[in-house]
């Protein structure tokens, strides 16, 4: 009786310990992402900086319904967020594609060699890859330079003005600098997929690729699934590094998504609206991550969050 009390005096000492360890990060998010929920109160009045919400004019859902006058950018915004997005998630498999690749791979150097040099590009910052797709492809660029002296085409273009190919551009140049990164978290769980599944699957006669399909993707999946629900629960927070780069007066109409959108309306001093717009990408996540839950555990038969 005393062991069993005193194994339960030692299970509790560890759990406070436990506790004590995760309680700075439960403080720093309540500070940095419950608190500021009460900004929330910018988006029901009219702010002007240095006033506070109290000395504001109350102006009900005026910002929530400025979103879809005739005069506001956010229906090109969210277009130019949605198909951008959706391609992504199209092309979401292409890192799983490319981690059973590499750990199909025989030999151990080439395979770090390629993992290396794949997973440089996520560590460039946009300015430099834009420098980099300036000297190649613009007008004066390299490529021009070359196909104009070989007679290929009379006149230069610039491949970075073009807007019709500009989502597919986007696309591209994300998929070659996140490929090599993204993989890593399905090396990670396919490094934890049981051998023994391989070794009973090569007793039963089964080839590389049946390997692959019936023991290593089913074991990704999993991983898969939780990484494409977080990508569907941030399908409107469009990042605003690669528009806000590559944007410019041609292809703005198509790079311009709700990252940049929002940027230039605190740019602007236009807070109040930027509040509003932003509660709306919130409550529209939550709404997708639940719905991309749901999917979730209709396809593995449990949900993930």
């Amino acid at each position: 009786m005393a062991n069993k009390v005193t194994m339960n005096k030692k299970g509790q000492k560890k759990e406070w310990i436990l506790f004590w360890m995760i309680l700075p990060w439960i403080i720093y998010v309540f500070i940095f992402h419950y608190v500021p929920i009460a900004g929330w109160a910018y988006a029901f009045v009219d702010y002007k900086l240095g006033k506070s919400p109290f000395e504001s004019e109350f102006v009900g859902l005026r910002n929530f319904q400025a979103m879809f006058s005739s005069i506001s950018r956010l229906p090109r915004a969210l277009r130019n967020t949605v198909i951008p997005n959706t391609i992504n998630l199209a092309i979401s498999w292409l890192p799983v594609a490319f981690a059973i690749f590499l750990n199909e791979l025989r030999s151990t150097k080439y395979r770090r060699i390629v993992q290396t040099v794949t997973t440089i590009p996520n560590f460039i910052s946009w300015v430099m890859i834009y420098g980099l797709m300036v000297g190649l492809f613009s007008t004066d660029g390299m490529f021009n330079v070359l196909l104009l002296r070989n007679g290929v085409i009379s006149k230069p273009f610039n491949l970075l003005s073009n807007k019709n190919i500009a989502w597919t551009l986007q696309a591209v140049m994300g998929t070659w600098k996140g490929l090599g990164f993204s993989a890593i978290i399905y090396l990670a769980a396919i490094s934890g997929i049981d051998q023994e599944l391989y070794d009973a699957a090569m007793t039963d006669g089964a080839g590389r690729f049946q390997r692959i399909w019936h023991v290593t993707i089913p074991g990704v999946l999993p991983t898969f699934l939780v990484q494409s629900v977080l990508g569907i629960s941030g399908f409107l927070s469009g990042g605003m590094d690669y528009p806000l780069v590559f944007g410019g007066a041609l292809t703005n109409p198509k790079l311009e998504n709700i990252g940049l959108y929002s940027y230039n309306l605190f740019k602007n001093a236009d807070y109040s609206y930027g509040i509003a717009m932003g509660i709306m990408n919130s409550i529209v996540s939550i709404v997708l991550i639940c719905l991309g839950n749901a999917a979730a555990k209709k396809v593995r038969g449990e949900s993930i969050v």
